[in-house]
C-alpha cells in the first residue's frame, strides 16, 4: 500500500544535494561581486580624479535640480546618460524622498559601490563603456551586448540562488563568471580552492538530535 512517507527520504536526499550544491557557488558568487565592485570603485575614482565622483549630481538631485544639469567631474566630460543613470541609482539608495539619508555620508568610490545592488554595478560599466572596455579586449573582445548578457546570467543565477531558487546549467553558470573574472585578472579556481581549503570554526549546535525531530 502506498504511504506518502516513503517518498520523504528521496525528496530530502534531493532537497540536501540542491542545498550542498548553492552551497558551492557562495564562493564563486562572493568572488564574482568583491571583484567587480572593486574594479568600479577604482576605475571611476581614477576616471574621475575624484574619491566622491558623484556628489556633484547628488547636490543637483537634492536641489531639485535634473542631474544631467551636471556635464562634467572633475574636469572630465560626463554623457547626460551617464549622469541620469548615477542618479537613479543614489535615488534607488536613499530611496523616495532621500528618506534614508546615506549617499551623503558616503567617503568614496568603495563605500558607494557597497550600497549598490549587483544589476547597479553592471549599470555603472555599461554607462562608461568606453572607460572598461579596454579590460575586456583579450583573449576575445566583448561587446557591450555579450558584457551584459554575461554578467547578467551570472547575476541571476545569483539572486536565485540566495532566494534558495532551482538554477538551470550550474556549469554554464561557473563558466561565465570564470570567463568574465578572467578578464579582471582575477582566477577563480585560485580563490575557491584557497576558500575550500580554509578550516572555518564549524558552528556549534545546542539541541542533540532526538526521535521526535524530522532526521530523513
Amino acid at each position: 500500500m502506498y504511504q506518502p512517507a516513503d517518498w520523504r527520504p528521496l525528496i530530502f536526499q534531493i532537497y540536501n544535494r540542491k542545498v550542498a550544491e548553492h552551497a558551492q557557488l557562495f564562493p564563486i558568487f562572493h568572488t564574482f561581486e568583491t571583484a567587480f565592485r572593486s574594479t568600479v570603485a577604482v576605475t571611476l575614482e581614477d576616471h574621475y580624479h575624484h574619491a566622491r565622483w558623484w556628489r556633484g549630481i547628488y547636490n543637483q538631485l537634492r536641489n531639485g535640480n535634473s542631474a544631467t544639469s551636471i556635464t562634467q567631474i572633475g574636469g572630465v566630460p560626463i554623457p547626460s546618460h551617464a549622469a541620469h543613470r548615477i542618479g537613479q541609482i543614489m535615488m534607488a539608495i536613499d530611496g523616495d524622498q532621500w528618506q534614508r539619508n546615506i549617499v551623503s555620508g558616503l567617503k568614496n568610490g568603495y563605500q558607494f559601490v557597497e550600497w549598490c545592488d549587483l544589476g547597479h554595478i553592471r549599470q555603472l560599466i555599461e554607462e562608461h563603456w568606453r572607460v572598461f572596455s579596454p579590460r575586456f579586449a583579450q583573449p576575445k573582445r566583448l561587446t557591450l551586448a555579450d558584457f551584459k548578457a554575461k554578467f547578467d546570467r551570472v547575476r541571476e543565477a545569483r539572486n536565485d540562488v540566495y532566494h534558495h531558487k532551482a538554477v538551470a546549467r550550474l556549469a554554464n553558470v561557473v563558466a561565465t563568471a570564470e570567463e568574465l573574472l578572467d578578464y579582471l585578472n582575477c582566477s577563480i579556481d585560485f580563490v575557491y580552492h584557497k576558500i575550500t581549503a580554509a578550516t572555518p570554526t564549524a558552528p556549534q549546535f545546542s539541541f542533540p538530535i532526538q526521535h521526535r525531530h524530522n532526521t530523513w
